[in-house]
């Protein structure tokens, strides 16, 4: 502004003095150097704007823009929105055709009804008692391996009748013996070997009888016995649980057994459906105005295909575009800022919200982009709109 001056400035002076060559007078102009109200130039008015050793250009853009599509492939059956119009969160934009889906769900539905029916409550019930008469006998039977087979009384009574029978033996083999060195087709001879034998036998069947009455079950029998009890147990709590889940009682997280696996995965199904029927809905993740609609009903999309955009237009920032490497030093995250904005001949109040950490090129510079949240919003401000920014000191 100075030089421009002091350019007129000369020129006057060397048309003064062409002039007084001349012969003819003429009067010296009057030249106005800084903004002031001299002669007949008028004051500026309005907004004023003081633009300090930093400043950059930038544009006024939605802190919220959204370009949305689908995530699967699809037909397009409906679009229920056009450009310029208001939306807000949760609104129905686009909508594929979904009939396969909706198919899916309704499995999925019929197959969770199943297991929770009123008959299948009464079946866990049912199976919950057989499993508890299942794990009562397994708790007897090894049970019964830690004590005696029989009372005290008995044990005696089997102690004294193996005594009888050996006395029996004793008598026997002493009758025989007196005639054991007779021919074989003696009678007497062969009546005491047969009494001695059935004797023996006597004694061989008391003495088993005691050892039973009195003895122990073996390792493998011991060992068979609790690994039965372990599995009904286990059969008995995963019944439980089953049970419990069909009732919508609490059971752990830890809860097992086949039922429930089945129950659970019944239920992940049914959401897995309903999820992918929900994916055929296209909604507004924000609140703004649809800027774009690239589709028309009869159309097939593709996924991650962008077909609608939205910008919330209630909540606008700054994006600078040309602050250069050697002023950015001198800018800070939460400084103040001043912001022009030419199209409403404005001048409002802002604040740094970010500074880019990647330089780009604009003209063969290095510049880097800034992020200004506006601390007022004027009337009549809209995206798109050009502004300056001067980063106060």
């Amino acid at each position: 502004m100075r030089v421009t001056a002091l350019l007129i400035l000369l020129t006057a002076l060397a048309l003064t003095a062409c002039s007084g060559a001349a012969g003819a007078d003429q009067p010296l102009p009057t030249v106005v150097l800084e903004g002031g109200a001299t002669g007949n130039v008028p004051a500026q008015t309005g907004p004023q704007f003081s633009g300090g050793d930093v400043t950059a250009s930038g544009v006024v853009v939605s802190a919220q823009e959204a370009r949305l599509g689908f995530p699967l492939a699809g037909t397009v059956t409906k679009v229920y929105v056009a450009e310029g119009e208001q939306v807000q969160a949760g609104d129905p934009l686009v909508e594929l055709d979904s009939s396969d889906f909706q198919m899916q769900v309704t499995r999925a539905e019929r197959a969770l009804r199943e297991l929770t029916s009123p008959a299948a409550v009464a079946a866990a019930e049912q199976a919950v008692v057989n499993a508890q008469e299942a794990l009562d006998d397994a708790q007897d039977k090894s049970d019964s391996y830690k004590y005696h087979r029989a009372t005290g009384e008995q044990i005696q009574n089997a102690e004294a009748n193996l005594v009888l029978a050996q006395d029996q033996v004793d008598a026997a083999y002493d009758k025989y013996q007196k005639f054991k060195n007779n021919p074989p087709e003696d009678p007497r001879r062969a009546q005491a070997y047969t009494d001695y034998y059935a004797a023996v036998n006597a004694r061989d069947r008391a003495q088993s009888n005691l050892n039973w009455l009195t003895g122990g079950p073996s390792e493998s029998d011991i060992g068979l016995a609790e690994a039965n009890l372990d599995a009904a147990l286990a059969a008995h709590q995963e019944a439980a649980w089953y049970l419990s889940e069909l009732k919508g009682e609490a059971i752990p997280a830890d809860a097992t057994g086949a039922q429930l696996a089945q129950l659970q995965q019944a239920r992940d199904n049914l959401k897995t459906a309903q999820d992918q029927l929900g994916r055929t809905r296209l909604l507004a993740p924000i609140p703004g105005t649809i800027t774009t609609v690239g589709i028309v009903p009869g159309e097939y999309v593709l996924p991650g295909q962008a077909l609608v955009g939205i910008s919330d237009v209630s909540s606008l920032q700054i994006e600078t575009s040309d602050l250069s490497e050697l002023d950015v030093p001198q800018v800070s995250v939460g400084q103040d800022v001043s912001i022009q904005i030419k199209a409403l001949d404005a001048v409002i109040p802002g604040h740094v919200v970010s500074i880019s950490p990647v330089a780009t090129t604009l003209g063969g510079d290095v510049v880097y982009m800034t992020t200004i949240a506006l601390d007022t919003l004027p009337e009549g401000l809209r995206e798109g709109m050009s502004a300056t920014v001067n980063y106060n000191p």
